[in-house]
């Protein structure tokens, strides 16, 4: 049996997100077809995290552990000829059976992306339209999500009460570009919703709704119900995942930024 590393984009607005739900069209379901018109084998898809509806990627992980020993090139030519044209195998490799696509992560980066300047219907699958946003208060705002926090206030109601809450952003960068804006979150790993819902007040905090301090009450409260400006997943990118192995200094960084927040 041989394990195989991929990394594939998709554009995600015709899906109901990466995880597969009967027959209903799932990235992973795409994937699994692909693999056994391939592979001739049912596989199990590992990936580094999911996707929701209408979220996309340009840098999703995921791996799969094979009875027959394909050649990595071999195996991304014939997932592509199956594959539908808005998902692409773009890196496939051997990996070591230690290595895991979500456990194996130390860092993920995801973008949003905003449409600030005039509707246009061409874009309107890849980043949503919200003008008169004010940049400069959405990066101070933004500002106050770095670190370790407790970021169950900007999670998902309905997320796992067991499931372990606190997470490390590193960085938040914000971007001005003609006509739109860029907003990138690097962390040790995201909750369900919790970009969406960061973003969600980010956006209110641009509109002036609310000032900055709203941030610090919701890292407070730690209630879902205070962060229910949920922005659209078409803005969405899951961008990129790192791994230990492919930057070892980068473990020796994280460890040292965790113990100066």
């Amino acid at each position: 049996m041989a394990r195989y590393k991929l990394i594939c984009s998709y554009d995600g607005y015709d899906y109901m997100g990466f995880q597969i739900q009967n027959a209903l069209p799932t990235i992973e379901l795409e994937l699994k077809k692909a693999f056994l018109a391939v592979c001739k084998e049912e596989v199990k898809i590992y990936p580094s995290g999911r996707t929701d509806r209408h979220v996309h990627a340009v840098g999703q992980v995921f791996h799969v552990d094979l009875d027959t020993n394909i050649p990595p090139y071999g195996l991304k030519r014939g997932l592509n000829s199956f594959l539908p044209k808005d998902i692409y195998i773009k890196h496939c490799e051997l990996a070591s059976n230690e290595f895991h696509a979500r456990f194996s992560a130390v860092q993920k980066e995801y973008r949003y992306y905003i449409n600030t300047k005039e509707y246009n219907p061409i874009t309107k699958r890849y980043m949503p339209y919200i003008p008169s946003l004010d940049a400069e208060a959405m990066k101070e705002a933004s500002k106050l999500l770095i670190g370790t926090h407790d970021f169950k206030g900007f999670a998902s109601a309905s997320i796992d009460p067991r499931k372990n809450t606190c997470k490390t952003i590193f960085s938040i960068e914000v971007k001005e570009y003609e006509g739109y804006l860029e907003f990138s979150f690097i962390g040790d790993g995201f909750l369900k919703y919790q970009i969406r819902r960061m973003m969600g007040i980010l956006v209110e905090i641009g509109k002036h709704r609310f000032s900055s301090s709203k941030v610090q009450e919701i890292l407070y409260s730690k209630n879902p119900c205070d962060s229910k400006y949920i922005v659209e997943g078409c803005g969405l990118y899951l961008f990129k995942v790192t791994y230990e192995e492919d930057y070892p200094i980068i473990k020796q960084r994280i460890h040292k930024d965790n113990k100066k927040i």
